[in-house]
């Protein structure tokens, strides 16, 4: 069931480069302040993987099952585009420019629908991200060229900020500290001081740093490969820029790489270089895209694309070794893990997935009356999404460690 074809990938996909120099470089010639220099590579551990091509159904020797949180069925929501848990809280962007936000029992606590063009009011959101420091809510909308803050309790409007430039293409927060995800910087080829891949703020406006100077070739390709680039753990922000496969841990004033990922078949960058047919790319057996990178008690979770379809990789860090790499995860006896789609975050010392009333649907046809007691009166026509708590099964894990 949660084989993705083409049609899902053909919005997020793009290339996966050769390890680029692992340099920061403070915004040279620029406007901005504080900046500083040194990204540490020197901690940095070597993952590599290869795609099984059979189905992994032992998922339940490493996560249980903690908890099934349904999401109030008013508002109706539709496709989710981003989901955060913050703060004890749960919010998610749907295809119709809402926040709803709901507390960690499902229930409504409040919705963001300010769409129009009034004060306070956006005409899209590119992205958001909740500074929990800050008590901010952030809206970037790419169409007015406007920061909007709400607050995250409540919803209520603070303030707006004109931001001509950048144009990030996702953001994100942490430790009080805003990041932006700059790809391309056609909107201003002239102002040098912005031609960088991460950008850090505090108040959300004013540039801080800029981390990774642009390559020309990556900048002017418009194939994207990561479209969600920052991974939100429990104390700890990964990054994975455009064409890369090092992941870094980034903080207010620091960038260090943790995970070198070494896909099968990576994509060289010869096809960055001749801007390749997205096509091409889509049929072709390259590995690319490395996103969703989570890790909890020992465990790492990530995701990439390969011979068109989403391919999930679960890691033993203890270990060093892959546990398995392919299209499919399910816990064949269904007592540890009855559902499992993908991994979307870390919690609080737990994995999280998101669960599509499509999803539940195809479950309860398939399981009838063998659908977990939370589940039993669940009807998908009516129901919005189930968000499902994983913990690391501890004392199977270290037996299998043995």
């Amino acid at each position: 069931m949660n084989h993705w074809t083409i049609t899902h990938i053909v919005g997020r996909i793009g290339l996966v480069g050769v390890l680029g120099t692992l340099s920061f470089c403070a915004c040279q010639n620029s406007k901005y302040k504080d900046a500083s220099s040194g990204v540490s590579t020197e901690a940095l551990s070597t993952i590599v993987v290869e795609v099984d091509n059979n189905e992994f159904e032992r998922l339940g020797d490493y996560l249980q099952t903690t908890d099934y949180v349904l999401l109030d069925t008013v508002p109706l929501l539709g496709d989710l585009k981003k989901m955060e848990i913050a703060d004890d809280r749960i919010y998610v962007l749907e295809a119709f420019e809402r926040i709803v936000c709901y507390n960690l029992q499902g229930k409504t606590l409040f919705v963001l629908d300010a769409k129009g063009s009034g004060p306070g009011e956006y005409a899209s959101i590119t992205d958001f991200t909740i500074n929990v420091e800050r008590q901010e809510l952030l809206v970037y909308d790419r169409n007015k060229k406007t920061l909007f803050f709400y607050h995250p309790h409540t919803g209520i409007f603070l303030r707006s900020v004109p931001f001509d430039k950048p144009t990030p293409g996702a953001v994100a927060a942490k430790q009080g500290m805003y990041f932006y995800d700059n790809k391309s910087h056609d909107n201003y080829p002239d102002d040098m001081s912005l031609h960088y891949s991460l950008l850090t703020s505090v108040d959300g406006a004013e540039i801080r740093h800029c981390y990774f100077p642009h390559v020309e070739a990556e900048s002017a390709y418009r194939f994207t490969v990561t479209a969600h680039p920052f991974s939100v753990n429990d104390s700890v922000l990964y990054y994975c820029k455009n064409y890369d496969h090092i992941v870094y841990a980034i903080s207010a004033d620091s960038v260090r790489g943790v995970y070198d990922i070494r896909l099968p078949n990576p994509l060289p960058a010869a096809e960055i270089e001749k801007k390749a047919d997205e096509r091409e790319l889509l049929r072709s057996t390259y590995s690319m895209g490395i996103e969703q990178v989570f890790a909890c008690d020992g465990l790492l979770y990530f995701t990439f694309t390969k011979g068109r379809f989403w391919q999930s990789a679960l890691y033993d860090l203890v270990r060093g070794q892959q546990i398995y790499c392919g299209r499919r995860m399910s816990d064949k006896e269904g007592k540890s893990v009855p559902l499992f789609r993908m991994i979307n975050g870390v919690y609080k010392q737990r994995f999280w997935g998101i669960l599509s009333p499509d999803a539940l649907a195809y479950e309860q046809k398939h399981r009838g009356n063998d659908m977990p007691d939370a589940l039993k009166n669940y009807h998908p026509d009516t129901g919005n999404h189930v968000i499902v708590f994983y913990k690391v099964r501890r004392v199977t894990f270290e037996q299998l460690k043995k």
